[in-house]
């Protein structure tokens, strides 16, 4: 699905990265497309209509994006492989962020109240009641989402911005990452996916590989799905509207150490290396 830089260098070199302005815009134009060409579909095929604006509307204008404007694909897409201990940090990473964030959604609550509508069919949306529903859930809000919203957020937005300071990258994308899911009806989406952006951009920018973000986006989204579907997990940690069990807390925020220390220890992977002339041919 993705191709290496050489098949971009037949008709001329590749531009390295986009510049921060070039991303920022892209990412908008793609929003706004999503938004009203996502809406458009779901309304007349339903979820797979949902699943159509996922791959045709974030996906297929990320890589021609990056193919029309002959960038590097590596460079900017961070479709490296992860450095020994990436896997193992991203899953601790995510498994600190996930309740954090599931506290700042409940906590965000008290203040925004969720209309009760709203509410429920968000809990129905994710709620499979038999394994051939869990696993098209699996497929359309978890894998889904992990590959093609990684692609356009720690691909091109994070590729072009990598000339900003670090934290001026974590604070736009995630700001940007939570802007994007947030709906007509409510912002309790807001602070727990921006926050999700963080975290998951701060692994990207460390691993050098936007694979640890796939990851990440795949296990939030999937635990979501299997958190709602399956009775005995729905009973441990109650309501959609109740806060996480407090044991969570302090293994959510050792988890989220642990794995800041691994990432820590790898090689800085912030700031990627153009492609040699021996990698261009």
């Amino acid at each position: 699905m993705i191709r290496s830089s050489q098949a971009y260098d037949q008709d001329g070199p590749a531009r390295d990265i986009p510049g921060p302005r070039e991303a920022v815009l892209f990412v908008a134009g793609v929003a706004m497309v999503f938004f009203v060409g996502g809406l458009t579909l779901e309304i007349h095929l339903g979820e797979p209509g949902l699943l159509a604006a996922e791959w045709l509307l974030l996906l297929a204008p990320a890589l021609l994006f990056v193919r029309i404007g002959r960038f590097d694909v590596r460079r900017t897409l961070s479709v490296a492989a992860p450095p020994s201990g990436g896997w193992a940090a991203a899953i601790l990473m995510v498994a600190g962020a996930l309740p954090l964030g599931w506290g700042m959604g409940w906590l965000q609550s008290r203040v925004l109240p969720v209309p009760h509508e709203t509410m429920q069919g968000l809990e129905q949306l994710v709620t499979a009641d038999t394994p051939q529903r869990l696993a098209w859930l699996l497929f359309l809000l978890a894998l889904t989402p992990a590959v093609c919203e990684e692609m356009v957020f720690r691909g091109v937005l994070l590729g072009g911005t990598r000339s900003l300071d670090t934290w001026r990258i974590l604070l736009l994308n995630g700001v940007v990452f939570g802007a994007f899911h947030l709906s007509l009806e409510t912002v309790v989406r807001f602070l727990p996916t921006a926050w999700l952006g963080i975290v998951i951009t701060w692994t990207v920018l460390r691993t050098g590989s936007i694979w640890t973000g796939v990851l990440m986006h795949f296990l939030n989204n999937g635990a979501i799905v299997l958190l709602a579907s399956v009775p005995a997990l729905r009973q441990m940690i109650g309501g959609p509207d109740a806060p996480p069990p407090l044991w969570l807390v302090p293994a959510a925020a050792l988890s989220l150490a642990v794995g800041l220390r691994v990432l820590s220890g790898m090689p800085d992977a912030t700031v990627v290396e153009a492609p040699t002339e021996s990698e261009r041919r």
